[in-house]
Parts: C-alpha cells; structure tokens; sequence
C-alpha cells in the first residue's frame, strides 16, 4: 500500500533535512595490493595463493603490483599483479617498492603477508632488543608507507603460517616456532615473535578512516600443509591462505557508486587517482547498471525516451579507460514518460528491466535482443506519481523488488520499499519497510555497500558534490544513519550503483 499520511513522520523528516557526515571510510576494496615474499609470490612454478584467491573471489577484485606472474593459473583471466619477492626481508620489500613505486600505486586494500625472511636477523642476535630496532620499526615503516597514497586504505595483516625449520645452534637460529610465535633467545629472556609484534601493531595502530585487520592464518594450517622445504605451503596450504583472505575481504566486496555525467561520460571513483572513465549513452538517456548475463559483474546500459517507447540498449563489457562502450543488444520496454530501473526479479542473477508509470509497476524477466519488445512478467502498483523507483533487494533473499525515494514535498527524503513482486495485474504490492535518508535535491540510489546480501540507501547530493550511504533500513519512518560519506563529482552527476570488477 501507498504511504499517504505524511504527518506522524514530519518530525523524523525535520531530523534528516541534513544528512550528518560521518568520517569517511575506506571505498569498498577493488584493487587489492599484495604485498609480501615467496609466500606471496610463489615459489616452484606456482603462484603461491593468489591464483586460489582470484578464483575465490570470482575475479571480482583488480589485484595490484608492480611484480609480475610467476607459474600459471587454469583461471584464463587470473590478475597476476602482485608486490611480494622471494627471500626479501620486510626492510627490504619496503626499500624496493619504494623504488619501483608500488606504494603510488591505486588501491582500497593492502594484504600483507611479510616476515617469513625476518627470522634471518638471528645472524645479529634474535633477542628483544633486536625486534625492538629491527623488526618492529621495519613492519609499522611498511604500514606508514602503504597509507600514503591512500589514507583510507584497509591493511590486512597476516599471522605468518607456521614453518618447520629446527633450532640451529651452530647459528643461533632458535627455530620457526621461536622467531613467528614468540619464546625464549638463546639467554633464556622472554623475546616476542613476529606474529605478536604484527598483532600489536594492528591493536595500536587502526584507526576508523584505514583499519587494520588481522587475519589468522596459522589457525588450522599445519605442517602437513608446507612443501618438503618445510617454509613454502602446497598446493592444501594455498588453498587454506586463499580462503582466509576471501574470509577477510568479503565482508568488503559491497556495490560501489558509479557517477555519469550528462553527456553519457561515467566515472568510476579511484581514491588518491583520477578517476576511470569512459563513454556509454547519448545525452538524455537514463543511465543503467545491471549484470545484463549473470557473470557476476555489472556493465553499463542506456535507456532512451521517445517515439516507439523506452528504447534500451546494453553491453557485457566495461568500456576500457577513455572509451567508448558498444551495446551487445538492445530491446524495447516501456513507454515514453516512464521511469526505468534495473534488478534482479526472480533470483536468477541476471538483471533485468522495470517501469514505472504513475506508481503502476511493470517489471521483465527478459532481456531482448534484435530490437524486439519484451514482455512484462509482473504488473502490480506501488508507489504514487512523482516517487522515483529502484530496484533493490531489502530483505535478502536474492530477489529484487522496489525501492521508491520521495524527493519533493512535505515528504521528502522518504524511502519506502517492498520485498514482494506480485505477477498481478492489478494487484498491490505491501510496504515492508519506511525509512527517512536525504533531501529534496539528492539523487538516490540503492546498493549493497557492505555485501551483507541487503540493499540499502546512498545518496549523490549535488549541494556539496558528497555521496552518503547507508548499511540498514529502518523501520517506522526512523532516520537511517550515514555509514560512510565521501566527496566526489559534480552537481549535474546522476549516480548508478553496482559490482563492477
């Protein structure tokens, strides 16, 4: 049903007039910086576990480095960008990428698998005083570094998988268990290892704009799970590494705001770095983003008004930078004067098209092609004349329905939104949920920015060139909170949302 008494949320309105800025946090990370040493560059023809992690992931991460492949990947589109080297200490891993610029490179994310090498300083005497100078200043160095080209960058740290190597004597070297995890030196004093000196600096160092995460990885991996060499993991041992980063990252891999100009040029935000851009539409078209073929990855589309109806045009390819997209296939659905949307109605991971006219839904299942109308699947009214309509999936289930934005009068900024997506026609779809978010001038827009399986609210306000998001949907007409604010565009800039990496 229709919101229609606007009175008993007045004062929840009078609240949000202004969205509160919150300190802004790091962009969902798409390109992942990975940093560290054999363990991360491979040893032995493989690719250490980042060919298991980009499979992982299903590639929906840009991995970042300034090293090349080693060994081979059976994934024909694995990313073989890294920043790790075999045999390098973590000092020195810091002084080569600083020569080779790595750390001006752009990313969100940093994994940093280091300090397997740094057991070598037993030659110098592994005792308290050594990692006090040596090691320590060395790690909180790298994390110094990895912040300054993006201050928002998140670092993942790693607890450094176990090795098998035995005291030696002859060297001084007191064993892996004693340089990674910590014991006594050769005095019998009480020395911290690597990993303990990791999980410190990631207590006393995080911080809201670039958090530090530590990431376990010697819990359930076992000695069983190294190379005969007893310091490099096999091919059980990658796998685990992969799927400890991928535990990590997840909880990251949230829709990001995508900004298009006008004149059909989009912009993909690149913290730190200009952003990505490139050409799809012509002035006037309503853009899109939608996964049009259910690989996992949203490419642009277009819709035009005029003469024939909703003419609409889409391609599976991201443009590259700087040019100019080309549709695969294109369609008619809708009628001059409706408002277009993009989701996913029956859960089978392909977006799709939907109207609305005045409130009265029409939602497809299909994706022509040829220049063929498609037919309509599911005809039902929600909403009124005037309320922008969204496609969004507010409770979960993998299904989208509509979110509509109220922009103008004394109910602006309200968002109410339902879960279901009767096949009608004629039929009313129930509100399941009404929340406060925005102003009158704000551009609304709906994505899954924590990937939580929810959509939620984000706004483009062209007052002050800001998106907003928000992670919930509140109930009852509450205000919903600002998550994460951040300045970016221009005031003539229409926002899209989506996964597109």
């Amino acid at each position: 049903m229709n919101p229609k008494n606007w009175r008993y949320l007045f004062a929840a309105l009078l609240l949000l007039m202004t969205v509160a800025a919150a300190p802004a946090k790091a962009a969902a990370p798409k390109r992942v910086l990975l940093v560290g040493d054999s363990i991360t560059e491979g040893t032995d023809g493989d690719t250490a576990y980042r060919c298991d992690l980009w499979k992982a992931l299903g590639g929906a991460v840009d991995f970042v480095g300034n090293q090349g492949d080693v060994g081979t990947c059976d994934d024909g589109s694995f990313d073989p960008d890294h920043d790790g080297r075999g045999g390098a200490t973590t000092a020195q891993r810091i002084t080569e990428m600083v020569s080779s610029g790595s750390f001006n490179l752009s990313y969100e994310a940093a994994l940093v698998h280091m300090g397997t090498n740094d057991k070598n300083g037993v030659d110098f005497g592994w005792d308290q005083a050594y990692i006090n100078t040596v090691i320590e200043p060395s790690f909180r160095d790298l994390i110094a570094k990895l912040r300054q080209n993006n201050p928002n960058v998140t670092i993942y740290l790693a607890q450094i998988i176990p090795c098998d190597l035995a005291a030696n004597p002859g060297t001084g070297f007191l064993g892996c268990n004693v340089t990674h995890n910590g014991g006594n030196d050769n005095n019998g004093q009480p020395v911290e290892g690597m990993n303990q000196v990791w999980a410190r600096i990631a207590s006393d160092s995080t911080n809201a704009a670039s958090p530090i995460v530590l990431v376990d990885h010697r819990s359930g991996f076992n000695i069983s799970d190294l190379k005969a060499d007893k310091v490099h993991p096999n091919g059980n041992g990658r796998l685990k590494i992969a799927n400890k980063w991928k535990q990590a990252l997840t909880g990251q891999l949230g829709d990001e705001v995508l900004l298009v100009t006008p004149n059909g040029q989009w912009h993909i935000r690149r913290p730190g770095q200009a952003d990505r851009t490139f050409w799809f539409g012509n002035p006037g078209d309503v853009p899109l983003l939608g996964d049009w073929n259910g690989d996992g990855r949203d490419t642009p589309g277009a819709w035009r008004s005029g003469p024939g109806g909703g003419f609409a045009y889409v391609t599976n390819s991201l443009p590259a930078d700087g040019q100019v997209g080309v549709a695969d296939f294109v369609f008619f659905f809708g009628d001059p004067g409706d408002s277009v949307f993009v989701g996913d109605w029956n859960g089978d991971g392909i977006d799709t098209l939907g109207i609305s006219r005045g409130g009265h839904i029409f939602l497809t299942d299909t994706n022509g092609s040829g220049g063929t109308p498609v037919p309509t699947h599911y005809d039902f009214w929600f909403g009124a004349v005037g309320d922008r309509p969204f496609g969004g999936d507010g409770d979960g289930n993998g299904k989208d329905s509509v979110f509509l934005y109220r922009g103008s009068g004394p109910g602006a900024g309200f968002v109410y939104y339902t879960n279901q997506t009767p096949a009608g026609p004629g039929a009313v779809a129930g509100t399941a949920g009404n929340f406060f978010f925005g102003q009158s001038s704000d551009r609304f827009v709906a994505g899954d920015w924590n990937a939580d399986n929810v959509d939620s609210a984000g706004i483009f306000r062209p007052s002050n060139n800001t998106v907003y998001l928000s992670n919930s949907n509140p109930g009852g007409g509450a205000p919903a909170p600002t998550d994460d604010s951040y300045g970016w565009g221009s005031s003539s800039w229409r926002p899209v949302a989506g996964v597109w990496q």
